[in-house]
Parts: structure tokens; C-alpha cells; sequence
């Protein structure tokens, strides 16, 4: 496995993003619940290992160690950054795959329509909001 440091341009400013990358094959991006990266550990190293798979797992600003601007502050901005990273790294017909709030990102990700993904699998993904459809309150009185 390969980390490595990619620095993207948005509107906002510049932001750095932590990026493992591991494997040869159709490309899957791995989006980490609020656990931190560990929480898709289990399943990038296998997918890497077991198929033809290229798994890039980045680290999400403010996890793992790594800083967050505070200008980066909610889900669709986190979701741009990604768009960008595919952008950065030429990377077409990829799977997206996101966990709890990766699974929110993944969902806002869509939301943009690249070209560049060609599927997502949300798994346990939470907090994307939809007007009309509240969503359910886990804890009630």
C-alpha cells in the first residue's frame, strides 16, 4: 500500500488529502465513517488482495492526524474535494464506496454527476437531507 499527499484546489483554498492506494484493477474508492480511516480497513486490504481491484482510500481532513481548514465545514464541500481528487488523479469508471458518513459524501458526490464514477454502494450511510423527509429520530423521548 502506498500513502501519499495530494494537494487540491477548490474555490476555497487549497487542501491536502491523505490517500492510500493499493492494488491493480477496476478502481474502488473507499469513503470512511466517523470511526476514521480504520472503519474500511477490513474491507479495502481483502478487496485489494482478492480481485483485480485498485482501492484508494482517502483520509478525511480533521481525521487520522491530518488538519481541516475552517473554511472546510460540511458534507457537499467535502464531497467537491473528492470530485477533485478524481479529477487530479485521471481516474474514470470508478466505483464509489461509503460508509456511514462516507455514505453521505458518496451521496453528495453523486449528487454532482461526474463522469468519472460509474457506480456507488452505500453502506450504513447516514445524514443526507431531503427536503420533505425528515430524518428519523433514533432517540426518542
Amino acid at each position: 500500500m502506498t500513502s501519499t499527499l495530494h494537494t487540491l484546489t477548490l474555490a476555497q483554498g487549497d487542501l491536502e488529502i491523505t490517500v492510500d492506494d493499493q492494488g491493480q484493477g477496476r478502481t474502488f474508492v473507499l469513503l470512511h465513517g466517523g470511526g476514521g480511516p480504520q472503519t474500511v480497513t477490513p474491507f479495502a486490504q481483502p478487496l485489494a488482495e482478492q480481485r483485480p481491484a485498485r482501492v484508494i482510500t482517502p483520509v478525511h481532513p480533521g481525521f487520522g492526524g491530518t488538519t481541516r481548514p475552517d473554511w472546510l465545514h460540511d458534507i457537499p464541500t467535502l464531497a467537491q474535494t473528492y470530485a477533485r481528487l478524481l479529477d487530479e488523479l485521471d481516474l474514470h469508471d470508478v466505483t464509489v464506496v461509503g460508509n456511514s458518513i462516507g455514505g453521505w459524501i458518496a451521496s453528495e458526490l453523486a449528487l454532482l454527476g461526474s463522469d468519472r464514477i460509474s457506480g456507488f454502494v452505500l453502506v450504513n450511510a447516514v445524514g443526507i437531507q431531503v427536503p420533505g423527509h425528515p430524518i428519523a429520530d433514533i432517540f426518542p423521548p
